[in-house]
């Protein structure tokens, strides 16, 4: 079709450099505190760009942030030649940058590190400046305009198409646009506008919340003044933004008040359960959105099946949050709360109620949470015996999956539902607890299912 666009879309690649040490108690120690496959990146981004070389008939790559592992120089200079292999076949690729990709003094996320016998050491840092030459090639090298202070770039992909490549790294404390990066922005919409091109963006931190949990326990880590500059984009005329950094699979949608629409195409890391990319098609009236997971690399996984072994790494990190936060508190609030994106002070605040729900949760069933809170008409026969901790480590493993699965109907949901509402009516006479389990229910329902649009495919008006 004359005016159709097709692109692949891959994000948080955290691409971490085997020369950097993959064996040892110091690796062994990094991992345990992540929960990306940081053995295997390498394998698992070329078997992506390999399915991505097999398809003649797409020639576009938008690759959306956290590129690296930590901003190590040795990862970024890895990881090039890989997308080189996509120019050298004749792919388009565009990148944008973010927080793990650069070193700031005093701030870890993008300090890059080696593993060397027993002890983690530092790598080779990379600083923010350095990124643009590093990555020049893959986009900017091609754009109609770059505003040179946030590295966001503007790129006419096709007749008819403009793309908004928008950095959004900020300096880790603001993730989002200056006012003078959003004047560019609506500045290079109006061009795009007057030559009568259709205009979408990519950013790297989410814009809509691909949780309803997300901007209570992580609002930080959502694009700067998200409600703001999402309903500014929407009205502005940007309809669909693809983001990274959340490592769900999640479409979002917010209607503004002159009843603009905006989506939010939220999409895990390459590198980490459930690894998946995008590819989305753009055609004369019509986006249609799909989801590519891959389940077989050129490495080893322990001796596991990929898929499995992912799984198996995501649930362990879960597992250590949950034990942490029942049982070492400190150590969850300084060492596994910042994987979530909550900072050890709001880790510190919320200590009660999390506390005490950890410590319940290791020995719960739905029986007798039920019996405990007197609601045990609501638990179903079937589910009588399930224990709440691990039903909850598979809540939030749905969360990153996307498309969570316990509808209204569900035993799950229902026995849930009623759980939150006889905990709020309990606490409400106590002031402590009131505010942090006053939304308890409205916010249970979010995380159990996923209303439409579904996460992995659709089909939206242009």
């Amino acid at each position: 079709m004359a005016n159709e666009l097709k692109f692949y879309l891959i994000t948080d690649l955290h691409h971490y450099a085997k020369s950097l040490g993959t064996s040892g108690k110091g690796f062994e120690k990094a991992l345990a505190g992540d929960q990306k496959c940081l053995k295997q990146t390498g394998a698992i981004i070329d078997a992506y760009i390999d399915r991505i070389l097999e398809d003649s008939d797409t020639n576009i790559v938008l690759v959306d942030g956290d590129v690296s592992c930590n901003g190590a120089k040795e990862s970024h200079l890895d990881l090039i030649p890989r997308l080189r292999r996509l120019k050298e076949n004749g792919k388009r690729v565009f990148v944008i940058t973010a927080t793990h990709d650069y070193y700031v003094e005093g701030n870890e996320v993008g300090e890059g590190y080696k593993c060397v016998g027993d002890e983690i050491l530092p790598a080779t840092q990379t600083t923010r400046e350095e990124l643009v030459d590093l990555y020049f090639e893959f986009g900017m090298n091609e754009a109609l305009s770059i505003h040179k202070e946030s590295h966001c770039y503007s790129v006419k992909l096709k007749e008819g198409y403009h793309l908004l490549c928008l950095n959004d790294d900020g300096d880790r404390v603001f993730c989002g646009y200056s006012e003078d990066t959003l004047r560019w922005i609506d500045e290079e919409i109006d061009k795009a506008k007057d030559a009568g091109d259709y205009i979408f963006a990519i950013t790297h931190h989410p814009v809509l919340p691909p949780s309803p949990i997300y901007p209570i326990i992580s609002e930080r880590d959502m694009l700067g003044d998200w409600k703001k500059t999402a309903t500014h984009l929407a009205d502005k005329g940007v309809k669909f933004i693809f983001t990274g950094h959340a490592h769900m699979m999640n479409i979002a949608k917010l209607v503004t008040e002159k009843g603009n629409e905006i989506y939010d195409i939220n999409t895990s890391s390459l590198v980490g359960y459930p690894s998946v990319m995008r590819k989305v098609v753009f055609d004369e009236t019509q986006v249609h959105i799909s989801s590519i997971q891959l389940d077989k690399f050129d490495d080893d996984f322990d001796g596991m099946e990929p898929t499995d072994y992912m799984k198996m790494r995501f649930d362990a990190f879960l597992n250590r949050a949950f034990d942490s936060v029942a049982f070492d508190y400190d150590s969850f609030a300084n060492e596994v709360a910042p994987s979530f994106s909550v900072t050890p002070e709001r880790a510190y605040k919320l200590k009660f109620p999390l506390n005490f729900l950890g410590k319940k949760l290791h020995t719960l069933t739905f029986y007798k949470l039920g019996k405990l809170l007197g609601i045990k008409k609501a638990v179903a026969p079937e589910i009588k015996d399930r224990n709440v901790k691990d039903f909850a480590i598979e809540v939030v493993r749905n969360l990153f999956y996307g498309d969570e699965p316990y509808t209204p109907d569900t035993p799950e949901y229902k026995a849930c539902m009623a759980a939150a509402k006889k905990i709020q009516k309990l606490t409400k006479p106590i002031k402590k607890l009131r505010e942090p389990v006053s939304s308890l229910a409205e916010l249970l329902e979010g995380v159990l299912y996923d209303a439409p649009p579904a996460d992995w495919e659709g089909t939206f008006l242009k």
